[in-house]
């Protein structure tokens, strides 16, 4: 078995570590992998650059283009741009296919990205359709042409042989959108198992930073947006700081909310309990995150599978999460997580004050997360459901 992987993405954040996980957990599973994208995109040399380093990025040539287009121009210049870009990907995925007999098609979903399943299909390969996000649903860029959008996204929907949605509200929205009966699955994101090998690393990173040997450490990975709700878990801190002078807060990254949350927490006398590390590259992040106790999620959107969540949870983390679709297909609320209102600090407060009162549950919770994700939800694990499906579906059966 063999796929063609396509992707239009800039193969350097969220959206590149979960390319290359997959990609590598098929090609460790024996199966050849080509990825084709963008012009001058290669996510085996880019995969991880961002999130939490977005500021030291440094991009070239037409990499410099792409940047500059995601983040100036006009929405609307962006979705035709969106639409034009059928053009490359017929030649690009046809020539693949045709270099590659008998290799399926992998295709990362992108709004009005025809071309990419027609070139499949046209081809009698297997089309499988990993889908991240669908049209419609609030999220950080603005939409426009959304009848467009949509009558496209119907289109592609009834033409992939398989959709493998990274969440549950994905998933029913899918079937809803055009997908053929039987052919919608559940893949949420995953972990690769490598990053265990930081356990033990965090003890430099904590004494690094100044914390305290027998301080509880919460914490937080990622690029400090507006919907993250960071104010949220900096408000909670505050609430049990009293009750629990040994806590700390550690949020690892940067971004647009970096000023806003300083000021808060000078603002309420918190300088010796929260600590904002500033830009970390991708390959220390396992350290910092080793270096915690408890991983916290103040809010997320309703259709995305945080990575970082299995990150947490597959690094024996006991991890507060928002109530949202995504969070419930991976956490059982008091078992291997708690699961809280999104943005609510009191909430966020009052189970922080339990895993800080009770370190016996707070350290069998991260055990049975970190079983989890062993269990379910490594890169390894889905690249043999993927395989399952496609060979499934290569001898006619509806997997």
């Amino acid at each position: 078995m063999a796929f063609v992987y396509h992707h239009r993405t800039n193969g350097r954040g969220g959206e590149g570590v979960h390319i290359m996980g997959m990609v590598r957990a098929l090609e460790e599973a024996g199966e050849a992998v080509t990825i084709v994208g963008p012009p001058g995109v290669d996510p085996r040399q880019t995969a991880g650059a961002t999130p939490v380093d977005k500021g030291s990025r440094q991009v070239r040539g037409i990499q410099r283009v792409w940047r500059w287009v995601s983040a100036h121009a006009p929405q609307s210049m962006f979705a035709l741009l969106e639409v034009g870009y059928n053009a490359h990907a017929q030649r690009v995925v046809s020539r693949a296919l045709r270099d590659r007999p008998g290799a399926n098609l992998y295709e990362r979903y992108a709004f009005a990205l025809l071309a990419g399943v027609v070139a499949g299909r046209r081809q009698r390969r297997v089309v499988l359709l990993e889908v991240n996000e669908v049209v419609g649903i609030k999220r950080a860029r603005e939409q426009v042409m959304v009848p467009l959008m949509r009558a496209l996204e119907r289109r592609i929907f009834r033409r992939a042989d398989a959709l493998l949605c990274v969440s549950s509200f994905l998933a029913a929205e899918a079937e809803r959108r055009g997908a053929r009966p039987g052919r919608v699955h559940v893949v949420p994101n995953a972990v690769d198992t490598k990053l265990f090998d930081a356990l033990g690393t965090g003890v430099a990173i904590r004494r690094e930073l100044g914390i305290p040997d027998d301080a509880v450490v919460a914490g937080f990975v990622g690029w400090f947006d507006h919907w993250d709700r960071l104010d949220v878990m900096v408000d909670a801190v505050a609430r049990v700081r009293d009750a629990h002078p040994h806590v700390r807060l550690i949020l690892v990254g940067d971004g647009p909310t970096a000023g806003d949350l300083r000021r808060q927490i000078e603002q309420n006398g918190l300088s010796a309990h929260v600590i904002m590390t500033g830009p970390v590259p991708r390959n220390r992040i396992p350290a910092y995150i080793d270096a915690m106790d408890i991983g916290l999620l103040a809010d997320s959107n309703a259709f995305g599978s945080p990575i970082v969540l299995f990150e947490l949870m597959g690094m024996g983390k006991a991890v507060i999460a928002p109530d949202v679709a995504p969070v419930r297909d991976v956490i059982d609320d008091g078992d291997n997580g708690w699961i809280i209102p999104p943005g609510d600090t009191q909430a966020i407060a009052a189970a922080l004050g339990r895993l800080l009162a009770k370190p016996d549950e707070r350290h069998a919770m991260g055990e049975r997360a970190r079983r989890r994700v062993l269990e379910r939800h490594t890169w390894a694990a889905n690249a043999r459901r993927v395989m399952d499906i496609a060979a499934s579906l290569e001898q006619g059966q509806t997997p």
